[in-house]
């Protein structure tokens, strides 16, 4: 954060300096002059990170939603197995059910949640 407000600082007085219109709206009213000066040098600066463009917001979202829709399957396949199988005698249970259906009920509120309507938008 320090070098970013150093590059915006070196920024402002060399968009200062460049002209002799800005060199005497300085002396005149500096205030103004200053937040302006200000807020354009702030729009100069490169931004660190650029924003992701279409293709990678796709992928990250194919990503994200292929991880989550495995994991359905998965949960779906385990909790299927354990209700119709029957158990041995003397078995221990590995997975409880309880466990497995909140998995399961948990992906399918994130899976049901991103159909919904965003409630900012109208």
């Amino acid at each position: 954060m320090a070098d970013q407000q150093i590059r915006s600082a070196d920024l402002l007085v060399k968009t200062a300096l460049s002209s002799p219109d800005t060199l005497a709206e300085l002396k005149t009213n500096p205030e103004e002059t200053l937040k302006k000066l200000g807020a354009e040098s702030v729009q100069q600066l490169p931004r660190s990170i650029p924003p992701p463009n279409e293709t990678t917001k796709n992928a990250i979202w194919l990503i994200v939603v292929s991880s989550f829709a495995l994991v359905l399957v998965g949960a779906a396949v385990v909790l299927g197995k354990g209700v119709f199988s029957s158990a041995a005698e003397g078995a221990t249970q590995l997975t409880k059910t309880d466990t497995i259906l909140t998995v399961f009920m948990t992906v399918v509120g994130f899976l049901a949640g991103l159909l919904s309507p965003s409630p900012i938008t109208k």
